[in-house]
């Protein structure tokens, strides 16, 4: 009899218009031999189509937020936690990877495992740094946990540190030569809003940007037409967005958190230089692991430089493509998601059959 292949379930967003880390963490442990299924972790029960319209109307008339759903089994969380247990039952998964992202109740969780035999369930933070002890009560869940951040745990609390960032090369490649002819935009940035990356790109709204993201749009700025007209739309994923990192003479990085204060890294670090795109980001020591700056990337400490360095840029595309072309090339010696994952596999000391 064939000795069936180790299975892992990993938990995260698995649609086309989300974050491809799980698509990226399941090809990963693909390559390392396992049998992988993704488990979509904001899936909705389809009667919620009705459902938020009337809970829109009733926070509209009670003047508080109204979830009809709340304490039923339609409810996200009650629904998400449903068909985790029957994905569970129907996979057998030997190790349950829960990217965080989601969250399950610690019943659950120690339930799963018990039930199933899972082997190994692991947590995995890739969320912003807290300033309470969320991530610390997520942790007591799981067998392992790891951690994007270095912040907000001690060495005795059982916490990994495991960066997220890795090469996608499947999604994120160049697509076009970088020439004049084939830009569509000076500057592109994507990301939600946030108060310090409104307060980086104000500056910048005389020159021609693109932004992509949700939250911008927000009732206090309906009327500020300088930024609303650099607004393009609330998402960009897959293929469209690799093609704006392609045709976009500077791609602008901004973390949400101030990163020479608290570590981790959003995913664009290796995303965008990877497409053969000229990075432009915010400075911190943990950039310096990976490029750098002035060479492969650029980076900036405060919006008075990063608009210097803008203008310089759009005013030398010779030395702006020079950075761009070797930040591709050291994109390809970067960790890949297999290395991040063989990462994992090592630190919880797993003896699965590869």
């Amino acid at each position: 009899m064939t000795q069936r292949r180790p299975r892992v379930l990993i938990s995260y967003f698995f649609e086309n218009d989300s974050i491809p880390l799980g698509f990226a963490c399941r090809a990963a442990f693909e390559s390392l031999g396992f049998e992988v299924r993704g488990f979509h972790g904001q899936a909705e029960h389809s009667i919620q189509h009705l459902i938020k319209p009337a809970n829109k109307l009733l926070k509209t008339l009670l003047f508080r937020p109204f979830d009809l759903s709340q304490g039923t089994r339609w409810h996200n969380h009650a629904y998400r936690q449903n068909e985790l247990r029957r994905v569970v039952a129907e996979f057998r998964p030997d190790l349950l990877l829960v990217i965080r992202g989601n969250s399950f109740d610690h019943d659950v969780i120690a339930s799963l495992k018990i039930e199933f035999a899972i082997s190994q369930c692991v947590g995995w933070w890739v969320k912003d740094p807290r300033s309470d002890d969320q991530m610390l009560r997520d942790a007591q869940v799981y067998d392992h946990y790891f951690c994007i951040h270095t912040n907000g745990y001690s060495a005795d609390s059982g916490i990994v540190h495991l960066p997220a960032l890795g090469v996608y090369s499947e999604l994120y490649r160049p697509t076009c030569e970088r020439r004049e002819e084939n830009y569509i935009t000076d500057i592109s940035f994507v990301g939600g809003h946030s108060t310090r990356r409104e307060q980086f790109i104000r500056p910048l709204l005389a020159n021609q940007v693109r932004i992509y993201g949700p939250g911008w749009r927000k009732r206090k700025r309906f009327f500020d037409l300088a930024l609303m007209r650099r607004w393009t739309a609330s998402s960009i994923w897959g293929e469209p967005l690799v093609d704006l990192y392609n045709r976009s003479r500077i791609v602008l990085n901004i973390t949400s958190w101030d990163p020479r204060r608290l570590s981790g890294q959003n995913l664009r670090l290796l995303d965008i230089p990877a497409t053969g795109a000229f990075l432009l980001t915010d400075q911190s020591d943990e950039v310096l692991e990976y490029f750098a700056p002035g060479r492969e990337i650029e980076t900036f400490a405060n919006a008075e430089e990063l608009k210097s360095k803008v203008e310089f840029y759009l005013a030398n595309p010779v030395a702006r493509e020079r950075i761009a072309a070797a930040g591709l090339k050291k994109s390809h010696s970067l960790p890949s998601y297999r290395t991040r994952m063989k990462s994992l596999l090592d630190s919880i000391g797993w003896k699965g059959d590869m």
